[in-house]
């Protein structure tokens, strides 16, 4: 049995009005995450088996596409953490998330 590495995602997204944007691997699941999100916003633990350890960055990358997201800080006993809201209307037209066609994940 051959064991596969875990596919991130490559998305084509169109923001409305705007280019197309592809965004691929972490930051291709990390749009996706912010469209699922919507207003209620992204935080680090939104992902399943623990939160992303670069999401900063995969924001950061996000916004170099010409996407507006917005940080907001949510307080918690120990500090803050970060909110990600997703301000660009973006259609998602197409997901290729790395799994061969045809079999079970």
């Amino acid at each position: 049995m051959v064991k596969l590495k875990r596919g991130f995602p490559i998305v084509l997204a169109r923001i409305v009005d705007g280019p197309a944007i592809v965004a691929t691997g972490r930051e291709g699941e990390t749009l996706l995450r912010l469209v699922e999100k919507g207003s209620r916003g992204l935080r680090a633990y939104d992902f399943a088996g623990g939160p992303p350890f670069r999401l900063g960055a995969y924001i950061h990358d996000l916004r170099g596409m010409g996407l507006a997201i917005r940080t907001d800080r949510e307080e918690h006993a120990t500090g803050w953490h970060a909110v990600y809201v997703l301000e660009t209307a973006v259609r998602i037209v197409k997901v290729d998330d790395g799994q061969p066609k045809g079999q079970a994940a």
